[in-house]
């Protein structure tokens, strides 16, 4: 298991933590999850617009989309 991320891998400032919106597909289905805890670049020069997610944080999104099972 590798450690969690907490510098951003591209410009190296530290990631920001926000709560944001994730849409999980599997397949047709598709589920709509609010608030989820991610790490976010905020260098507004940085290309990086990737979104770091903690391992309790797929823990909620398997609670607010228990109809999708592999995340």
């Amino acid at each position: 298991m590798t450690q969690f991320i907490k510098n951003c891998p591209v410009c190296g400032e530290i990631l920001v933590e926000r709560l944001v919106n994730v849409d999980v597909q599997e397949d047709v289905n598709v589920c709509h999850a609010e608030s989820i805890p991610a790490l976010v670049c905020e260098n507004k020069s940085c290309s990086n617009q990737e979104r770091y997610f903690a391992p309790f944080s797929y823990n909620l999104l398997k609670m607010k989309c228990p109809e999708i099972n592999k995340l």
